[in-house]
């Protein structure tokens, strides 16, 4: 693949700059005019992290990807915590985290459509273990008393990973 030239690779880099300042910036102006109620801090981070899904989608740079997918992603879960009426402040608490594990999963799918990166696994970790933890509190009940036990499961997988890696160096006879 052909990278573009310096000069307009630096230009498009001052564009994009350019269109986040503004987006924040009308997004400021429209507060302090508007004097929205208290819970607008949720549609701001999501709006600044679709923002940054724009620029991915015009650019196809996977370094807007990720601040795209984890704003967008909490951003979502902000607002859903806020505009839905919950039994408890578990149910809540997980729609924010489970927000938040949802948009480091996005990178993972987001990534295949980046230009010039090779596919990479590391949103699985925070994603997974934040889905999984927002999952529960979201569920609430027995499911938050299995989080007692995640120290036991990340040693089963990390036994199991080790034990795969081991076996796959082993000479054959």
């Amino acid at each position: 693949m052909t990278q573009a030239p310096r000069h307009i690779q630096s230009q498009r880099d001052q564009v994009t700059f350019a269109i986040v300042l503004i987006a924040i910036g009308v997004i400021g102006v429209v507060t302090q005019y508007w004097q929205p109620r208290a819970d607008i801090g949720g549609w701001v981070v999501m709006v600044i992290g679709l923002g940054f899904l724009g620029l991915f989608g015009y650019t196809r740079e996977y370094r807007y990807s990720v601040p795209g997918g984890i704003m967008t992603g909490l951003g979502a879960g902000i607002v859903a915590s806020q505009s839905i009426h919950w039994a408890t402040s578990e149910g809540e608490g997980g729609a924010v985290v489970l927000g938040l594990g949802l948009g480091f999963l996005s990178i993972l799918v987001l990534q295949a459509y980046a230009s010039g990166v090779r596919n990479s696994w590391w949103p699985v970790i925070p994603g997974g273990i934040l889905a999984t933890v927002g999952a529960a509190l979201f569920i609430g009940g027995q499911a938050v008393q299995m989080l007692d036990y995640w120290g036991i499961a990340l040693v089963a997988i990390g036994v199991i990973v080790l034990w795969r890696a081991m076996a796959s160096r082993r000479p054959e006879a």
